[in-house]
């Protein structure tokens, strides 16, 4: 993605996106009409929303059935305990940053959606992740 066909936007505090800078903003790849961007009433958003079929959007009532799945600190160690590998042996055989792994088991980060599901494949299925990094 070249920075001349990068623009960021942000939502602003009266709902309408806007072009930012800075590390808080949002990519949007290609170019970005903005006159026409602002001009879009909310039902047009909506519309727009529910035609994309790469995103549709989740009704409250689908969201409210989701569930945040969280691995506290002991969780992470029992993972690899059960493993029985140092935290360094397992960094090496997963793949994972050693740093990574001690802050999540200090409990000073926790791992983010892709890591924890990751770690939940570890735990469930280790040897599918040791062949299918073994090929790679």
């Amino acid at each position: 993605m070249s920075a001349k066909r990068t623009s960021r936007i942000a939502v602003g505090r009266n709902g309408r996106l806007r072009k930012v800078s800075g590390a808080h903003a949002l990519r949007a790849k290609g170019r970005t009409d903005w006159k026409r961007l602002s001009a879009m009433k909310e039902a047009a958003i909506i519309a727009a929303a529910r035609a994309d079929t790469d995103a549709p959007p989740t009704s409250r009532r689908d969201a409210a059935a989701f569930e945040r799945v969280t691995l506290r600190p002991l969780e992470v160690k029992a993972i690899r305990r059960k493993r029985g590998l140092s935290q360094a042996a397992f960094a090496a055989r997963y793949g994972l940053n050693l740093r990574t792994l001690q802050d999540w088991e200090q409990g000073r980060v926790q791992p983010d959606g892709p890591a924890r599901a990751y770690l939940l494949v570890i735990l469930r299925e280790p040897r599918a992740v040791e062949r299918a990094l073994a090929t790679g």
